[in-house]
């Protein structure tokens, strides 16, 4: 593919030769000025009959070869963005099969010790209106949303419990300013809240292996490191997803489903550009991180070029316009020099199969029963978690779906445009060569006109032609072809994104929080109880019933919504309520023998 600068209305695109259908037209132009000049120097000096002086025939000669060629233009077209979206729709497929495999691997049990906490656990956390806005270092964190934000565990400096206490409680009186003392205390400490956490997950300061320990903070801290553990490329945030730090590896079961797709895509690439029978496509290693593969051949390395291209630019170009670069050998040394990488590499054995399967439609089906086995054999072995196999069964159709159009790009690739009309084009195209001189020598009065209008005329009609002719495959005419190897270059890079485990801002403290909420419940039951003393001024016994009564409904509700062996000072102000109780009832004992006795 011809990558292009889009300058000042196109100026520098007239300066691509190799590759370009306006130089290929060109030819034709330079011939159909040849034969002008020959009708005008030669035939009208020297003819005797006005046959050929009437310009209609000619005109409507031209009009019909116009028309045949821009049908054809247009088929070309229609296949060329048909190959190009047959080939996005079939890795997307791929993508998607081979993405959702991972994500079901996360849910196995394998990574019970590792997975982030859920929010269905912690659906209390609702009642303080905390929000999940993200905020980078350099933002200003001074708005209500971010003060209100959970934060994740790995980057966060400390936790503000202030704002999601209710500051009510604390302006209402100088008690409740006692009262907020207590209720800060209730929230547990946290290793996070006093400083920035020395030893963070994603710090790359160190690089060594973290093992969690009981001084290391709270469980979900534990599990961040386990998942920093699990998925190494974590500790290395600056490099790429596939960096091993130490030695250390992704899962196994990742690799493997990264390895078959990758070999999934590149086999099914390999065989589009590939029809040559007893020749075969070069399948390489991928070195995750590596430059991106030129799209556009003439941008590739010298030592590369050399392998399929001469060392003069002007033979390139005169093989290009004889199409003797289309021939099956130089097809064939062209895809060996540039190989499809396969993340992984490419065992003996997987090359020897490949050998084996007779045809490119058998290749990319072997491939396809590969990746297909290992994840339905994974799956039956626990692999993949308490996922349903109803929900599994949406990989089997996304696989499926990507042959399916991988079918269709090779319908393109391997049935070409129909020769009757591809024979019939090509023959008028010829012949407005010597047509078109004839009809600009009755319409032009002077020599350079004729020449001029004779050039372009020509020019546009077979060049359009030769563009019919590059696109109608666009998997094998080089320059022009889709360009595969920077495509399954991408391809990989996306699969190693399944190393990088579970997403850091998953991991907040539900601890921390749930501190918060039982803060925020201590303090309405000190509001309530406070309310009820400025009530048991009176010792009318009624008053003193309802007393006892409000006295057991607090208990009662500080009871419910606080954990008394997580929070002491609850448990302290629930004996303090029961000794209060217990004096009004002696109160009441000492005046109802008062008024017997009266």
């Amino acid at each position: 593919m011809i990558d292009y600068f889009k300058g000042v209305y196109g100026i520098n695109l007239l300066f691509r030769v190799h590759g370009s259908a306006l130089y290929k037209g060109s030819i034709a132009g330079i011939l159909a000025i040849i034969i002008y000049l020959l009708i005008e120097l030669q035939w009208n000096s020297n003819r005797v009959s006005d046959d050929l002086d009437h310009p209609y025939g000619v005109g409507v000669l031209v009009s019909s070869v116009s028309l045949l060629i821009i049908f054809r233009a247009n088929f070309g077209y229609q296949r060329y963005w048909e190959g190009v979206g047959a080939i996005h729709h079939s890795m997307s497929k791929f993508m998607d099969a081979t993405m959702h495999a991972a994500v079901f691997h996360l849910q196995s049990k394998e990574y019970d010790d590792i997975r982030p906490p859920s929010f269905f656990d912690c659906d209390d956390l609702n009642k303080l209106n905390l929000t999940r806005e993200r905020r980078r270092q350099t933002e200003d964190v001074s708005s209500i949303y971010m003060e209100h934000a959970m934060k994740s565990v790995v980057d966060m400096e400390k936790v503000h419990s202030d704002p999601i206490v209710d500051e009510s409680v604390a302006s209402a009186s100088a008690h409740q300013g006692v009262m907020r003392t207590v209720i800060e205390s209730i929230v547990p400490p946290s290793p996070l809240r006093k400083e920035k956490l020395q030893r963070s997950v994603w710090n790359t300061a160190t690089k060594r292996l973290m093992t969690p320990t009981e001084e290391e903070g709270s469980d979900v801290l534990k599990r961040a490191m386990l998942n920093l553990n699990a998925f190494p490329s974590s500790q290395v945030p600056n490099e790429n997803f596939a960096s091993r730090p130490n030695g250390q590896t992704p899962p196994l079961f990742l690799q493997e489903l990264a390895h078959l797709s990758s070999l999934l895509c590149a086999v099914t690439l390999s065989t589009l550009r590939n029809d040559i029978e007893d020749k075969e496509s070069l399948l390489d290693v991928y070195s995750p991180g590596s430059p991106w593969p030129a799209a556009d051949p003439d941008k590739l390395p010298k030592d590369t070029k050399l392998r399929f291209q001469h060392r003069s630019k002007l033979v390139t170009i005169i093989s290009y316009w004889l199409g003797l670069d289309r021939l099956p050998g130089k097809r064939n040394m062209y895809n060996v020099s540039r190989p499809l990488l396969v993340l992984g590499g490419v065992s003996d054995c997987e090359v020897q199969y490949l050998r084996m399967a007779r045809g490119p439609y058998a290749k990319a089906e072997l491939a396809f029963q590969w990746f297909g086995d290992f994840f339905i054999r994974e799956h039956l072995n626990g692999s993949m978690g308490d996922v349903h196999s109803a929900i599994i069964s949406r990989i089997v159709q996304f696989v499926s779906d990507g042959m399916l159009y991988y079918n269709q790009a090779r319908k393109i690739t391997f049935i070409p445009f129909p020769f009757p009309h591809a024979q019939l084009s090509v023959f008028f195209t010829l012949t407005m060569i010597p047509a078109v001189p004839f009809l600009m020598d009755q319409y032009c009065n002077n020599l350079w006109s004729g020449c001029l209008l004779s050039f372009l005329t020509v020019t546009c009609l077979v060049g359009l032609h030769e563009v019919a002719r590059e696109l109608e495959n666009p998997f094998r005419n080089v320059p022009n072809e889709i360009p595969l190897c920077t495509l399954q270059a991408m391809y990989n890079e996306t699969l190693v994104t399944m190393f990088s485990g579970y997403n850091p801002d998953f991991f907040w403290d539900p601890d921390i929080y749930n501190g918060a909420l039982h803060a925020m419940a201590m303090s309405k039951v000190y509001q309530r109880s406070c309310s009820n003393e400025t009530k048991n001024g009176e010792a009318d016994r009624d008053v003193v019933g309802g007393s006892v009564k409000r006295s057991e409904n607090v208990a009662q509700d500080a009871t419910t919504i606080v954990d008394d062996e997580t929070f002491r000072v609850v448990k302290e102000l629930q004996d303090i309520l029961a000794k209060q109780a217990n004096e009004i009832e002696e109160l009441e004992r000492v005046l109802d023998a008062e008024e017997v006795e009266g």
